[in-house]
């Protein structure tokens, strides 16, 4: 199994926030949080990417339906073969 590397937490989310496409000021207690799998499609220029979770906290506007993202946070696999850029 990969090892994780340390990740930032993700931001405090505003109690309020409006919409970019209609301007709805909608309320955030109805973020939703979704974790998605990201899984590369490797070309030659892309020769070499670890698999990653992708976590998004996200809010669909109240008026006009548009997916608001609020924030993300990536974890990569930390697997030393292909890490191009160690800390």
């Amino acid at each position: 199994m990969a090892i994780r590397k340390k990740s930032q937490p993700m931001a405090e989310k505003p109690e309020t926030l409006a919409c970019p496409k209609c301007g709805h000021t909608n309320d955030t207690r109805g973020v939703k949080t979704v974790q998605v799998d990201l899984r590369p499609v490797l070309t030659p220029e892309v020769f070499a990417f670890p698999d990653a979770l992708a976590e998004v906290s996200c809010l669909k506007c109240a008026s006009c339906g548009y997916w608001i993202c609020l924030d993300y946070r990536i974890e990569l696999d930390d697997n030393p073969e292909i890490d191009l850029n160690p800390e």
